[in-house]
């Protein structure tokens, strides 16, 4: 035979090369076909899980709705009272009622209506408000700014803001630890931070803090943060978070000077009161149940105040 003669020998060893590298394409294409599988029923599960989750997320919207009903009544006839037991009374209402509403405001767009604004007035009625629950664990709140420092915000959503901020530094502050307040102008923004002397948040955890649904306390629901970094965004500003073993610090930077503020004139000055989450503790009752009604449309009854501000 000549020297290019394919022998027997030849054959079978191609031949089991061949078998071979099928038997592999085979076997990987089973893998492929698993995988896929098992992405595809992990796909439908959490289709499934997400479903449910926009069922149970109907269900509180509605359920939320129907309590602040009886909320407000209860804040309305507690507020007629007199004494230490009535004030606990509207302080707790008005904390249920802070969480009622951010289930509500979750998912929704955050629309602010700024004016101008004292930041000491609301970081000390903020400490007012929050001291009492905050001594129980003989935590102190203290406020340090500029009597002089305003801003051009929605005085409603920020205490909101400060209100969850607060409340997560109250929760994970130890006994007898303290919680600062602090806001300052800084060139064209205002500056608010809130730091506690906790335990920190673990490295592990901070990526996902302002994740919702995502908490790291067995209180908490895992609302408050994101609805704070909504409030935060919808204001042009930025937050950012800076933790250790020694505590943790939220530092809010918001654009200081607005041109144009729009002021609704008569629904304005009657949802004055209502804005007002915790301080002066005016119109107790009315306010409850007029949040319901968050905010008149800005197409009516409406001016534009150009109030003098520093150039930025």
């Amino acid at each position: 035979m000549s020297g290019h003669a394919v022998t027997l020998e030849d054959l079978l060893v191609r031949f089991q090369s061949a078998s071979e590298s099928l038997e592999r394409s085979y076997c990987e294409l089973q893998g492929r076909v698993q995988a896929l599988t098992a992405e595809l029923e992990r796909e439908r599960e959490e289709r499934i899980r997400l479903e449910r989750l926009a069922g149970m997320g109907e269900m509180a919207m509605e359920l939320a709705h129907e309590i602040r009903n009886p909320l407000a009544s209860i804040e309305l006839y507690a507020s007629m009272l007199e004494g230490e037991y009535a004030e606990q009374i509207v302080r707790s209402v008005r904390l249920l009622n802070h969480s009622v509403t951010n289930v509500l405001q979750f998912g929704k767009p955050v629309m602010p209506v700024p004016e101008r604004m004292s930041v000491s007035r609301l970081l000390e009625g903020i400490r007012v408000f929050l001291q009492p629950i905050a001594q129980q664990k003989r935590i102190r709140i203290v406020t340090d700014c500029d009597s002089e420092c305003v801003a051009v915000a929605d005085h409603e959503l920020l205490h909101r803001m400060l209100l969850n901020l607060v409340l997560n530094a109250v929760r994970e502050t130890p006994m007898d630890g303290t919680v600062r307040l602090s806001g300052r102008v800084a060139g064209c923004d205002v500056l608010i931070a809130v730091e506690d002397s906790g335990p920190g948040i673990q490295d592990e955890r901070m990526a996902r803090i302002f994740d919702p649904m995502f908490s790291t306390s067995r209180e908490g629901c895992g609302l408050g943060l994101p609805i704070v970094k909504k409030i935060v965004e919808s204001h042009k500003g930025t937050i950012t978070v800076s933790s250790s073993k020694d505590g943790t610090r939220f530092s809010i930077r918001i654009p200081h000077g607005l041109r144009e503020i729009p002021v609704v004139a008569a629904v304005y000055d009657r949802r004055q009161c209502f804005a007002s989450e915790i301080a002066g503790g005016h119109c107790l009752g009315l306010r409850a149940s007029a949040l319901a009604l968050r905010r008149p449309p800005l197409q009516a009854n409406m001016e534009v105040a150009l109030e003098p501000v520093a150039s930025c």
